[in-house]
């Protein structure tokens, strides 16, 4: 009924002459990027980006990394008793 009366016609038109969106989500998703300079909605895959270089960092890949992981107290220890005495 709305495409026949042409009313989605003069939405759409309205929307591309004016930038200004007509559905309520597009309203709102204009609005907070221009509040946060084009930043909103791309949290999430920042966060991710940021943080993935670090999921491997919580465990060991080798036998080899978890000696390390185990012995870097010890070594700390070893060298402060070193400079102490």
């Amino acid at each position: 009924m709305k495409t026949a009366l042409g009313i989605t016609k003069a939405k759409r038109s309205f929307a591309r002459a004016t930038g200004i969106p007509t559905t309520k989500a597009g309203r709102k998703r204009k609005a907070y990027n221009t509040l946060t300079g084009g930043a909103y909605g791309k949290y999430q895959r920042t966060r991710a980006a940021v943080n993935r270089p670090f999921k491997y960092h919580k465990s060991p890949h080798s036998c080899l990394g978890c000696l390390v992981t185990l012995m870097m107290p010890v070594l700390i220890l070893v060298l402060i008793l070193i400079l102490i005495f």
